[in-house]
C-alpha cells in the first residue's frame, strides 16, 4: 500500500513545477511493482487529511506500506511538517493545519513487514521564512533549514532527498534530481537497501556533489520489491569478463554501516572507479573536516562528536521502560558510574519519543526519582541534559511552577544550597508571566529564560555553567537552540553546595514548609556532565536524540 502526494500549486508562495509530475510518475512506478496507490496532487488541508486517513486504514492490513511526498515541508522545534497548497503561516498556531511527519510515520508502523518513508521535500521554503519573521528572532524555538532528522523505527526505511538541515534542488526537468534517481532504480531487481543506496549515489553524481541524500535504515535481512535478479548462463557460452565493480555495492553497504574514515578509504582503494567512489570521497572529506582541528588548550571544550559526548559524562538515566525496573523501583544508570536511582511511587508511563523504544516515565506532581552519585563531588554537574514533555507545571492553587531536577543540597533551601531547574509559567506564583526555564540557587541567585515548552510535545533542554562565575554565565538551550531572552535575573555567583543527591521531578524549594508542586509530565534521558558542553556539542546531543 502506498500514499503518494505531490504539492506544487501553492496559493500564497510561488509554484513548484515538479511535485505534480514527481507524484504521478512515482505512483505509476509503484503500481508496476505491485503497490495499491493512493495518489494526491496539489492537496489542500482537507485533502491531505482525507488522504492520510484513507492511507492509515489501508496500512493496517498491508505487508509493505510506503509514503512518498514531493513539495514544500519545514521543521519547527524539531518537528517536521508537510505543507498543503492552501497553507498560510501567520504564527506557529497555523502549524496545526499541516501534516506532521511523525503522525505519518506512526501510520506506516501498522504494516506487517516493511515501512518506507520518502521525503523529496527540502526545498527552500518561503513559508518558513515568513514564520521566522512572524515570531521574531528572540523566541526560544528552532526553525532550521530543510528537515530535522528522524530515527527510523524497526523495520523502517526513511529516505531524505538531502541531508538533514539542508535544502534540495527542485530541478529544471520534469522531475526533481531525487525523484529522477528514484524512478531509475525503484524497479531494480535487487534488495531494497541496495536500491536506496543506488538512488543516493545517483543523486550525488547528478548534482555533482551539491546534494547528498540521507538514508536511515532499521531493517535487517533482504527484501525485494521486484524479485531477485536471476543470472543464468549457457554451457557453451564463453566466460563473461570479470566485473571490477561486481562487489562494490555489498562493500559500500558494509562501509556505510561502519561509518569510519578507514572504512570509506578502504572502499575507495578497492573500487576507485565504481558507482559509490564519489560518495566515498565526500564521506572522507566530511569526516576529515570534523577531525582537522587544532589541539585544544587544557581549558578548551572538546570538539563535538559521539566519542567526546562520552567525555565527562558522570550519570545517564534513560528513564524508559527498557532501563527501569518497575518491580524493584530502580532506574538504571548507563554512564558506567553505577548511579542507581530509586523510584518513589512511580507507576505510570508515557509514549516514548519518536525513534525510542519502551516507554517514558510519567510524573504526576507527587512522584519522583531520587538518586545519588557514586563517589562524585557536589560540584560535578556542570551540564544537565534532559528531555521533557509537559502542559501544566503545578497542581497547587496559585502556583504554576515545578522542579524538573534538583542537584546537590537544593532541598535544604538556604543551608549549603545546591541548585534546581524549574519549568515555569509563573516563577513564584505571582503575576509575572515568565514562560520559561529557571535555574535557581535557593536564597542566592536565579535566572529565567523564555522557552515555549508547554505544548505536550517532547523538548530537549540543556543547562550548562562554568566551574565558577555568576548567573549571567549560565547557558540554557531548548531543542538545540540557545535561549536569548532573560525574563528574570537574580544576579549572584554560581554555588552548587557540597551534596551529591539528585532529585528528578521533585520540587526542592519549600515555602513555609510546603513544596511548590512537583513536575507533571514525562522526563527522559537525563544526563549530567562534569564539564560545560559547547553549543556544538549541545546541537549534536539534540540531533542524535540524546
Amino acid at each position: 500500500m502506498a500514499l503518494v502526494i505531490g504539492n506544487g500549486a501553492y496559493a500564497h508562495v510561488p509554484h513548484l513545477p515538479n511535485p505534480t509530475h514527481d507524484a504521478q510518475d512515482v505512483a505509476a512506478a509503484l503500481k508496476r511493482t505491485g503497490f495499491q496507490v493512493i495518489l494526491g496532487t496539489d492537496l489542500d488541508q482537507a485533502g491531505m487529511q482525507n488522504a492520510a486517513i484513507s492511507f492509515a486504514r489501508a496500512a493496517r492490513t498491508a505487508d509493505v506500506a510506503a509514503f512518498y511526498y514531493s513539495g514544500h515541508a519545514m521543521q519547527f522545534a524539531g518537528v517536521n511538517y508537510l505543507i498543503p497548497v492552501d497553507a498560510e503561516l501567520r504564527d506557529e498556531a497555523d502549524l496545526r493545519r499541516m501534516a506532521r511527519v511523525d503522525d505519518i510515520l506512526g501510520d506506516l508502523q501498522q504494516a506487517k513487514n516493511l515501512r518506507i518513508l520518502v521525503l523529496d521535500s527540502c526545498r527552500d521554503n518561503p513559508l518558513a521564512d515568513e514564520l521566522k519573521r512572524s515570531i521574531g528572532t528572540t523566541r526560544g524555538v528552532s526553525i532550521g533549514r530543510g528537515l530535522a532528522k528522524m530515527e527510523s523505527p524497526d523495520g523502517t526505511i526513511i529516505s531524505y532527498s538531502t541531508q538533514a538541515g539542508r535544502t534540495a534542488q527542485d530541478g529544471s526537468d520534469r522531475n526533481s534530481p531525487y525523484t529522477t534517481a528514484f524512478l531509475q532504480h525503484v524497479e531494480d531487481k535487487d534488495d531494497i537497501a541496495t536500491v536506496f543506496h543506488r538512488i543516493g549515489a545517483s543523486v550525488y553524481q547528478t548534482t555533482k556533489g551539491t546534494q547528498v541524500p540521507e538514508l536511515s535504515i532499521s531493517f535487517f535481512g533482504e527484501f525485494y520489491l521486484n524479485g531477485k535478479l536471476q543470472v543464468t548462463s549457457s554451457p557453451s557460452s564463453s566466460p563473461a569478463p570479470t566485473d571490477a565493480c561486481a562487489n562494490a555495492e555489498a562493500h559500500w553497504k558494509s562501509a556505510e554501516a561502519i561509518g569510519t574514515l578507514e572504512a570509506y578509504q578502504d572502499h575507495l582503494l578497492r573500487f576507485p572507479t565504481c558507482t559509490f567512489a564519489d560518495l566515498a570521497r565526500a564521506r572522507i572529506d566530511s569526516l576529515k573536516s570534523k577531525v582537522a582541528v587544532a589541539t585544544p588548550q587544557a581549558t578548551a571544550i572538546v570538539p563535538s562528536g559521539d566519542m567526546t559526548l562520552r567525555t565527562g559524562l558522570v550519570a545517564h538515566w534513560p528513564l524508559d521502560g527498557a532501563n527501569t525496573n518497575m518491580t524493584t523501583n530502580t532506574a538504571q544508570d548507563l554512564s558506567g558510574n553505577n548511579n542507581t536511582g530509586m523510584l518513589v511511587r512511580m507507576t505510570a508511563t508515557a509514549s516514548p519519543r519518536a525513534g525510542k523504544a519502551g516507554a517514558a516515565l510519567t510524573f504526576d506532581g507527587t512522584n519522583y526519582v531520587k538518586t545519588s552519585f557514586a563517589g562524585i563531588s557536589g560540584r560535578s554537574a556542570r551540564t544537565i541534559s534532559l528531555w521533557l514533555k509537559t502542559t501544566q507545571t503545578s497542581p497547587l492553587p496559585g502556583k504554576n511552577t515545578s522542579t524538573v531536577l534538583a542537584y546537590g543540597d537544593a532541598r535544604r533551601k538556604c543551608a549549603s544550597p545546591g541548585y534546581f531547574v524549574v519549568a515555569t509559567n509563573d516563577r513564584f506564583g505571582r503575576s509575572n508571566n515568565y514562560h520559561g526555564i529557571t535555574v535557581d540557587f535557593p536564597c542566592h541567585a536565579a535566572v529565567t529564560y523564555d522557552a515555549a515548552i508547554y505544548d505536550d510535545q517532547w523538548h530537549h533542554v540543556v543547562i550548562t555553567m562554568p566551574d565558577a562565575g555568576t548567573t549571567s554565565d549560565i547557558r540554557v538551550y531548548v531543542d538545540g537552540a540557545q535561549m536569548t531572552t532573560v525574563n528574570a535575573m537574580g544576579p549572584g555567583s554560581i554555588n552548587t553546595g557540597s551534596g551529591t543527591d539528585v532529585l528528578i521531578g521533585y520540587d526542592a524549594y519549600q515555602t513555609n514548609g510546603v513544596t511548590n508542586g512537583g513536575f507533571q509530565g514525562a522526563i527522559g534521558d537525563v544526563r549530567l556532565y562534569n564539564r560545560a558542553l559547547s553549543a556544538q556539542e549541545v546541537a549534536q546531543l539534540y540531533s542524535n536524540g540524546n
